[in-house]
This record gives structure tokens, C-alpha cells and sequence, in this order.
């Protein structure tokens, strides 16, 4: 097996690193390998970020997440095919006590043989979906107006308003309910991922009852490097506000306030057995782009198992 030495970030230049390692392999493989709970929670010591590398005085060839039943891993590109994944999964299992979880994101078969070997098999599935953006409705067309049921605002958020914040966390808790990471956001996630590069308020959609509370919420991540790129991030409606239309009309907003940016993509991710949801976005004009699936082992690799030399 591979020789690796890892090192856990502890230091705002590791995860920047780690960062930059990310985001060649995103580039190099079209999907991100991590996903942003993962690098929150990291951020916020809940779990452990660790660098791998061939000695001490090397640079980095991977990183991993790794906490709270969970498992991330990314190897470069230029050091895949050396045993780097197989000898940094064997370490990061190893300090998982109970059954873990990990994600192959897109058509990544190197990443599923590498799982399969370890143990794991599949038990999710989550689609990501594309818009063509010619699709967009332009910006001050009839197709933009938004038929508000009575007694409903529709505002962006205001950093302002502190009870902004609270709002919306209840109402993607509430929505989010059964959902593994977008239903445990806590107001201090929530703080964290406002202070990312790409978070813009006028991106977030609140839509108010007539409570004050927030009933729903779309929410846009727009990325600019090197080409514009909107994502629908996050978009749900509180229960019992379900069968209202409310899920439909929070995508119109969506989809007009991306047009605003004149972006060259627009993606979206989903549960692949969300089956309303998928069918609402492919009435929108989405498409499956890639599929990624979530695998599970029910137990630690013993040393060295299966594992490539």
C-alpha cells in the first residue's frame, strides 16, 4: 500500500490548501468532490479535515473529511492511480467507530470500485440537473410576474434584520425535516455560510406569511470562476404549507432571479427518489446532467483489507 503521512488543519492556510485541492478536482472532474456541509462542519470542528501527503516535506496529494458517521475524500489528479485513495480511505476508516457513510459524486466509477473494495455499498442517490439558460424567462417579461397568494410577501433577505436569520433556519428545518444535511443547519451553519464569497442576499428568497414567519425559501448560489454558474441550492416549503402551489411559485422566483445574472449554467441537485421534485424541475426545462450515489459500510476496514497495495 501507498506510504501516506497525514496531517489534520488546524491553521487557516490548511483549509485555504485544502480548498485549492478541491477545487482542481472539481475542475478536473466536473462535480465537487466535497460538499459544503462537509467543509462547514470542519470549519467548525465538528469534524476533522485532514492532508495527505507522501512525506513531511511534500506538498498535500489529498484531503478528507472525516466525522459525525461521514467520510469525504479527494485525491489530485495528478497523483490518482498510485494507491493515494485506497491508502488515505484505509486512515480515515480507521477513525470511524460505527457504520460510515460516503459520497461518489457524478459518473465516477475509480471512486465506486474504490468504495466497493472498501466495503461499502450504495444506498442513495442524488441527481444533478441542468437548465439550458436560453430557457430562463428574460429579465421584465410578463413570464417574470408572480401571482403572491393574499396576505404573502416575497423579499429577499435582509442581513439587517436580525430575525432574518432565525426565519429562515426554521423554515429549512421545517422543510427539511427528513432530510440527512439540509435539515440540520443550525443558526451558526447558517452564519458560516453567509460569510462564503458567493453568498449574495438579494440570492435568498424569503416568502412571508402573513405570521411573519417564513413559509418557504429559495436560495441561489452563484459562482463566477471562470464562468457564471447558478445553482439552485436550496428551495422548500414548510408542511403545512404543501399542496398550496407555493413549491411552484418559489421556482418562477428562482429562475427569474438567475436570468438576472445572465449565467452560462444552471444546475440544481436532488434526491433521486424525490419523484415530485424531480418531475417539477423537468416541467421547468431541467435535465439530468449526472447522477452521484451515496454509499455505507456497516463497520471500520480491518488494516489493510481489500485495499490496493
Amino acid at each position: 500500500m501507498t506510504h501516506l503521512e497525514s496531517y489534520a488543519a488546524t491553521r487557516p492556510s490548511d483549509f485555504e490548501l485544502a480548498r485549492r485541492i478541491i477545487a482542481e478536482a472539481h475542475q478536473h472532474d466536473g462535480a465537487s468532490p466535497v460538499s459544503d456541509q462537509a467543509l462547514l462542519a470542519a470549519a467548525q470542528g465538528e469534524r476533522s479535515l485532514l492532508l495527505f501527503r507522501g512525506d513531511a516535506n511534500a506538498d498535500p496529494v489529498a484531503v478528507g473529511v472525516v466525522g459525525q458517521g461521514e467520510v469525504d475524500l479527494v485525491v489530485l489528479p495528478t497523483a490518482r492511480g498510485n494507491g493515494v485513495g485506497t491508502a488515505a480511505l484505509a486512515e480515515l476508516l480507521h477513525r470511524v467507530d460505527a457504520e460510515a457513510l460516503a459520497w461518489a459524486h457524478g459518473e465516477n466509477p475509480a471512486a465506486e470500485a474504490l468504495l466497493r473494495r472498501a466495503g461499502f455499498t450504495p444506498v442513495r442517490s442524488l441527481y444533478r440537473m441542468a437548465l439550458d439558460p436560453a430557457l430562463l424567462p428574460q429579465p421584465g417579461s410578463d413570464a417574470v410576474a408572480l401571482d403572491l397568494p393574499d396576505g404573502f410577501e416575497l423579499r429577499p433577505f435582509d442581513p439587517e434584520r436580525p430575525d432574518d436569520a432565525g426565519r429562515w433556519v426554521r423554515a429549512n428545518a421545517a422543510a427539511f425535516a427528513t432530510h440527512p444535511e439540509q435539515g440540520r443547519v443550525t443558526e451558526s451553519d447558517f452564519a458560516l455560510m453567509r460569510a462564503e464569497e458567493w453568498f449574495d442576499p438579494e440570492d435568498l428568497l424569503l416568502l412571508i406569511d402573513g405570521t411573519g414567519e417564513a413559509a418557504g425559501s429559495t436560495w441561489i448560489k452563484t459562482l463566477r470562476d471562470p464562468e457564471v454558474e447558478t445553482e439552485l441550492y436550496a428551495v422548500g416549503v414548510r408542511p403545512e404549507f404543501a399542496g398550496q402551489g407555493l413549491g411552484g411559485l418559489l421556482l418562477d422566483a428562482t429562475l427569474a432571479r438567475m436570468a438576472q445574472h445572465r449565467p452560462q449554467r444552471v444546475s440544481l441537485y436532488v434526491d433521486g427518489d424525490n419523484d415530485r421534485a424531480v418531475r417539477m424541475y423537468e416541467r421547468a426545462g431541467f435535465t439530468i446532467d449526472s447522477r452521484s450515489r451515496q454509499w455505507r459500510t456497516a463497520s471500520p476496514a480491518s488494516p489493510g483489507a481489500t485495499m490496493d497495495p
